[in-house]
């Protein structure tokens, strides 16, 4: 006699089963799950040789949808050259690899091998610019399907270089500005590829979707097109020794928040098949027609070293920064902040912070800790020992003088937090300290219309004798007038700019390249 529950569970799988679309034919034709590892390799479609040796990476890896099969051994990749005779020379230094003829065996005996393999390939004696041939890779294994892949390999290497953009000052606040760009082949072969051509902006750039074949991607952190990344592609190709530039500029608004906004551009050569690159949250396509490459017309002007560039748009704009304090008498800590008034929004720039807190303690104290929290979303600062004018070192206890960078973007209203234990080392008779903004590494100008508020004095009560507490506490922080405690923060290597050496320059206004990140 079956039970009660197993009859009524009987009963309700019959009615699921009946009521749910599809449920029996998922039940009769179940996926099957693989019974080995599936092999795939990774490898460039096009390879463009000359006379230098022309690097080239292959890599493989297997998968099996989550059914555990047993892992593959022995694995063997052949590289198949013998269409390149005549066109192209392969050489492989890898100990894995055995060479007969034209064909590479390179074998993996232990699974923590690399499942990679570097070699290079040169254009062979002769060679005639444009010849083509075909270099074939296949992966083999136990426990392993197999897998093949092949890329074309072309004699001749297109080399594009940018032009140089020139920097734009004073633009005024609403006003639009054009965006050139110049290309040049510098190879000894037409580009017979897509080219994509990409400007990074940081700092509040409006650009117009005005280009059918571009797409515009919008971040809206720390506000709305803050950074935008306008990815473009064309496919007419550029000749040898040929100058061409965009059909018409891009072409962008000087948006309220612009203090000074950097733009990294570049050209690359797509893939056959590979997708443009993309970035940001807010994805836009362009409308009107497609942006094209033409010859260029008047002076060529000067150009880059390679294909990557960058320029500089400075507003006729201000940050109006504030440096506030709070004296936490029982606790003996200070909390500092770094206000941004507005009306301009600031960016960290290749990591090195826009705005710094100068902080001279009493005399008679010296600072103990610094409480700080790595991460992005952590709401305290890390604050460093002050060496000279132009160096910092990691915070050290026992000192009067340190500087607390601001490690990330501020917007208007927005400010960063420090928090600094203290003590004393002499009899302390009511002195007083010092908080001061200044502008930081990143070597931006602030414009800084009220420098009334750019330092603020401080100081404990004379009458109480500090006890270090035993355990850390965390201190109660309120938030500027006007605005919001961000969450802020970063790794220690994006605080000091050079961690090896302790050392962060201020004042220097080297901008060598654009690191992404977000803020709150």
């Amino acid at each position: 006699m079956k039970s009660k529950r197993t009859m009524f569970g009987a009963v309700l799988t019959a009615v699921v089963s009946a009521l749910a679309p599809g449920a029996t034919a998922v039940a009769d034709d179940p996926s099957p799950l693989p019974t080995q590892a599936y092999a795939t390799i990774s490898a460039g479609k096009q390879i463009n040789v000359g006379p230098a040796a022309q690097p080239v990476h292959v890599s493989w890896g297997f998968w099996d949808g989550g059914a555990q099969v047993p892992t593959p051994t022995d694995e063997t990749l052949v590289i198949d050259a013998r269409d390149l005779a005549g066109i192209a020379n392969v050489s492989a230094d890898d100990p894995r690899c055995e060479a007969e003829g034209r064909v590479f065996t390179c074998v993996n005996e232990e699974s923590t091998q690399s499942r990679s393999v570097d070699f290079t390939l040169r254009a062979a004696p002769g060679a005639t610019l444009g010849d083509t041939g075909t270099i074939k890779y296949a992966v083999t294994a136990e426990h392993g399907t197999g897998a093949t892949a092949t890329a074309k390999v072309v004699v001749g290497v297109p080399n594009l270089v940018v032009g140089k953009v020139p920097d734009t000052t004073h633009a005024a606040v609403g006003s639009r500005i054009d965006i050139p760009l110049r290309l040049r082949n510098t190879g000894d072969l037409a580009t017979d590829r897509r080219i994509q051509l990409r400007w990074a902006s940081e700092g509040g750039l409006l650009f117009d979707h005005k280009f059918s074949n571009c797409t515009y991607d919008e971040d809206f952190d720390p506000e709305p097109a803050g950074r935008t990344t306008v990815t473009c592609v064309v496919t007419a190709p550029v000749a040898v020794g040929a100058t061409v530039e965009l059909s018409s500029p891009l072409t962008a608004k000087v948006g309220k928040r612009v203090l000074t906004n950097v733009v990294d551009y570049s050209a690359s050569l797509l893939e056959p098949g590979q997708e443009p690159a993309t970035g940001g949250v807010g994805r836009h396509q362009g409308t009107g027609p497609a942006l094209r490459l033409v010859p260029a017309s008047g002076a060529e002007g000067a150009f880059e070293k390679g294909a990557e560039g960058r320029f500089t748009v400075a507003a006729d704009n201000s940050a109006d920064f504030a440096a506030t304090v709070e004296v936490d008498q029982d606790r003996w800590a200070l909390d500092f902040r770094a206000v941004n008034h507005g009306p301009a929004s600031v960016y960290v720039v290749d990591e090195k912070p826009v705005v710094v807190v100068d902080v001279v303690l009493p005399k008679g104290m010296v600072g103990s800790r610094n409480i700080y929290e790595e991460g992005e979303d952590r709401p305290y600062g890390e604050c460093l020992l002050r060496v000279s004018a132009t160096e910092t070192a990691p915070f050290e206890a026992g000192h009067r003088r340190y500087v607390c960078p601001v490690p990330f973007d501020l917007t208007p209203g927005k400010s960063q937090l420090f928090i600094l234990r203290v003590k004393l080392t002499e009899d302390y008779d009511g002195a007083k300290g010092t908080a001061t903004v200044r502008p930081g590494p990143a070597g931006v100008p602030l414009h800084d219309p009220d420098a009334s508020n750019d330092s603020v004095t401080f100081s404990f009560d004379a009458q109480t004798t500090p006890t270090a507490p035993t355990t850390p506490t965390t201190p109660t922080t309120t938030a500027p007038s006007g605005g919001t405690l961000p969450a802020t923060g970063t790794t220690h290597t994006a605080l000091v700019v050079t961690a090896g050496a302790g050392a962060l320059l201020l004042g220097t206004v080297v901008l060598v390249g654009l690191q992404r990140r977000r803020s709150h």
